[in-house]
């Protein structure tokens, strides 16, 4: 059984899934972060866990924006403290900021991957031609004429 990119790609998904409940378990489990014994802080273990939660998405969803991928995780990461909090268990700033910033390192290369395909491809173009010219965001739809027949 040959190995293909759509194998790889479901694989991915699969990782990614039981990456995500296994984090959901973690972060409103019974269990306080001091029992685990780790040899850093919380906050970067919540810097590591959504690290590698960012970097599993945005492998397992190649037809999604990996920017959007991001904002949804800094997301998740708000969540996640007010869930801890409904729990019973502490709600922290500073883990958030934890998240955020393990987020951020995972979509770090990407942002830059892209400044650098720019700066090959359009080096003499500014940021509002570009948002100009990109097709995601189409002209806008407009509605049917109204007819005879569309009325009947």
């Amino acid at each position: 059984m040959p190995l293909t990119p759509h194998k790889l790609i479901r694989m991915l998904r699969a990782g990614a899934v039981i990456a995500g409940v296994a984090a959901v378990f973690a972060l409103t489990g019974p269990f306080k972060y001091d029992d685990l014994n780790l040899p850093f802080p919380d906050t970067v273990a919540h810097a590591m866990l959504f690290y590698g939660l960012t970097l599993a998405a945005t492998g397992a969803l190649p037809r999604s924006r990996a920017f959007e991928i991001a904002v949804a995780f800094v997301g998740l990461g708000a969540a996640s403290e007010v869930t801890q909090a409904l729990v019973g268990r502490e709600m922290s700033f500073h883990d958030f900021f934890g998240d955020t910033a393990g987020v951020a390192l995972a979509y770090a290369p990407v942002a830059i991957g892209r400044l650098r395909e720019l700066a090959r491809t359009h080096p003499n173009v500014t940021f509002a031609e570009l948002h100009r010219q990109d097709r995601r965001h189409g002209r806008p739809i407009r509605a049917p004429a109204l007819t005879l027949e569309t009325i009947a």
